[in-house]
């Protein structure tokens, strides 16, 4: 059973144009669960809600005008049709990330066929939340996809597979496989979600979490904002990725959740490094203070420490994207030097 000891990983965006510095920069800091690096500022179609819509029916990208948007049209029947016929294939590789969207993608992979370093413990890939990116994607009457019940549901059924695919090409590397779904609308409750009810929420997240499941892979969520905590915990969700920097105290609050949580297995990531301007200001030793203090709190309503420190992650609050490079790199460090102290503290080999 895969162990998290307050191993460091990421969740997925660099400010990097170059592939060749992004990796360098993951693979020395994510020295034990590394994920593949987000290229947003490279290209528009590695922008977290365009980078996995390949497959996607009726899908119209204009990357020279910076533009994506769904047209379904009336004989729309045909589409749809090979969409559902591919998905229930169930063959990933029908549902590729091509380099145009993932450069850093099969650039990692690559440097980890050519050299795999002894330390590494898992490996993490991520693909957006069906919620956000169908939040975000807009039909031609620039109503977003979500209240469409039919195209709302090929969005969960193409990143299911988009996950999949991922996991398959991690296959050659002998350790535990993470997929991260990145779900920033779930903090937007009550106005993302007008259309959609508390069982859908969990059903669509819980079909992509299966389908990983299925690849014998783990499955991750990650929310920079404030959402509904015991609704998540409550879904097949493996890793739950809040931002700890924060929003600490709004999830500490639901102690017996979290013991529940952890003791079926789930892992916390603990996403304690800043990735707004509050980078600057921060340094290990506070942060390593108000984690050891989170712990504390929940060892004293008598969660047991060891379990705790089993399955916990660190992690940056958010991607480092919207950072300058220096920025990123120092969160980065600081993700994997907070790491190492913490681990040293506690013990933990």
């Amino acid at each position: 059973m895969f162990k998290g000891n307050f191993s460091a990983t990421a969740i997925g965006s660099f400010p990097h144009k170059d592939v060749g510095d992004a990796c360098d920069l993951v693979l020395k800091t994510l020295t034990e669960v590394p994920c593949w690096p987000q290229l947003p500022e490279r290209d528009m179609r590695e922008e977290m809600c365009v980078q996995y819509t390949e497959g996607l029916p009726f899908l119209k990208l204009i990357p020279e005008k910076n533009k994506i948007f769904i047209d379904m049209t009336d004989d729309n029947t045909g589409e749809l049709e090979e969409f559902y016929t591919k998905y229930l294939s169930e063959d990933a590789s029908q549902f590729p990330i091509s380099e145009e969207c993932s450069v850093g993608f099969p650039n990692l992979v690559a440097r980890l066929q050519k050299k795999w370093p002894d330390t590494i413990r898992a490996i993490k890939g991520q693909i957006v939340g069906p919620i956000t990116l169908a939040g975000t994607l807009k039909g031609s009457d620039e109503i977003p996809i979500l209240h469409d019940s039919v195209l709302y549901d090929t969005v969960v059924k193409l990143l299911a597979m988009k996950a999949c695919w991922q996991i398959e090409q991690y296959s050659a590397f002998d350790v535990p496989k993470i997929i991260f779904l990145d779900e920033p609308y779930l903090s937007s409750v009550g106005s993302a979600f007008a259309s959609l009810k508390k069982e859908q929420i969990v059903d669509s997240l819980n079909e992509i979490f299966e389908a990983i499941h299925q690849r014998g892979a783990l499955a991750g969520i990650h929310c920079c904002g404030n959402t509904d905590w015991p609704m998540i915990m409550d879904t097949q969700v493996d890793i739950l990725n809040f931002d700890a920097f924060g929003y600490m105290d709004s999830i500490l609050i639901y102690k017996q959740e979290i013991d529940a949580f952890l003791k079926r297995g789930g892992y916390l990531a603990w996403g304690i490094v800043p990735t707004t301007d509050s980078i600057n200001e921060v340094t290990v030793e506070g942060l390593l203070d108000t984690l050891e203090s989170a712990v504390d709190q929940l060892v004293n309503k008598g969660i047991e420490k060891k379990l705790i420190i089993d399955n916990s992650l660190i992690t940056p609050s958010c991607g480092t994207g919207s950072l300058s490079i220096d920025e990123a790199d120092k969160a980065m460090n600081m993700t994997h030097d907070l790491s190492m102290i913490i681990k040293e503290r506690f013990e933990i080999s």
